[in-house]
């Protein structure tokens, strides 16, 4: 059983004066999910924030801007042109459109390069690629709009392949694998304190969890399969010292190799450092005024490991 952990993601946010997103009501959010081929399954709020945990990851709603993050063979910019169609793109003061490399591209119903074709059909943009074609990367597409992010406005994502086998059996599902067994075992709940957590355990494995305090999130998505294991974690708190969250992430799920990536105002210079070695660094200022930094990280092996049998 193989399921695509990698994910899409989109992030936008509206221009001044424009009615509050979270105000269109919870059936419309369904509605956008449904429309990339996922579903809602539990939904948490706050003051600030509608998190809405999906059947491949999630969806987090503010008043003015959201992020949208899906796995699996789900199409997401059909989603993203929906709003398009919904809000028009001079409601939007940016709007990033992120894609990992895939495992198996050819059982996805897009590429990326599918994905920009629809999307610049509808608005300005420029699109770029982090890190080696051959390697892992990342694709990112955004609308070419110019745009002051707030000071505070930093986003961290941890891309993890080839989780380690202790960390892994504890999103496995089963009698013996519960959710407070997950909360009490894995560390996911308390990576940063003071959050509401919403989670679930799928069968027969897989797990997503969201989190949010005020505005801030994070969410946390794994894939334990033997043959393509993956989690990603994600937020925006990205308060302090960054580089002890990347320990702490890196320490539960001892991946073989990662993807650090950070999305800063450009005015800010906030750096980031893994305790793995780096393979490739890649730097971008955007016209849509962030600043993008990619480093992927390997873990040193010793030996030689088997090959790995395909049953046909």
């Amino acid at each position: 059983m193989f399921f695509e952990g990698p994910e899409k993601k989109v992030e936008l946010a509206m221009a001044p004066g424009q009615k509050s997103l979270r105000a269109r009501g919870h059936d419309y959010w369904k509605g956008i999910v449904a429309k990339s081929n996922a579903q809602v399954l539990s939904m948490i709020s706050n003051e600030s924030m509608d998190a809405y945990l999906l059947s491949e990851s999630s969806l987090f709603v503010t008043d003015t801007w959201l992020t949208m993050i899906t796995c699996g063979r789900t199409d997401l910019v059909a989603a993203v042109l929906q709003l398009v169609d919904d809000f028009g793109t001079d409601s939007f003061q940016y709007l990033v459109y992120e894609r990992k490399n895939a495992h198996h591209q050819e059982y996805q119903p897009s590429n990326f390069f599918d994905d920009c074709r629809r999307l610049t059909d509808r608005m300005p943009a420029k699109s770029y690629r982090f890190g080696d074609g051959d390697d892992h990367h990342v694709f990112l597409f955004h609308l070419d709009k110019p745009y002051t992010p707030a000071p505070e406005d930093l986003t961290l994502e941890i891309l993890m392949h080839g989780i380690d086998p202790q960390a892994s059996r504890v999103f496995m599902s089963g009698p013996a694998r519960k959710k407070d067994f997950i909360k009490e075992k894995s560390g996911v709940w308390s990576i940063l304190p003071g959050f509401q957590v919403d989670d679930y355990l799928f069968e027969p494995m897989g797990y997503s969890l969201n989190a949010i305090r005020g505005s801030k999130y994070y969410t946390i998505h794994v894939t334990p399969q033997k043959i393509g294991s993956y989690v990603s974690f994600e937020t925006n708190a990205v308060e302090g010292d960054a580089n002890e969250t990347i320990t702490r992430v890196l320490d539960l799920f001892k991946p073989q190799s990662c993807d650090v990536i950070l999305f800063q105002p450009q005015s800010s210079r906030q750096k980031i450092r893994c305790y793995y070695p780096i393979k490739r660094a890649v730097r971008q200022n955007l016209s849509c005024g962030y600043r993008v930094t990619f480093d992927h990280h390997f873990k040193p092996v010793e030996g030689a490991a088997p090959a790995v049998e395909i049953v046909l």
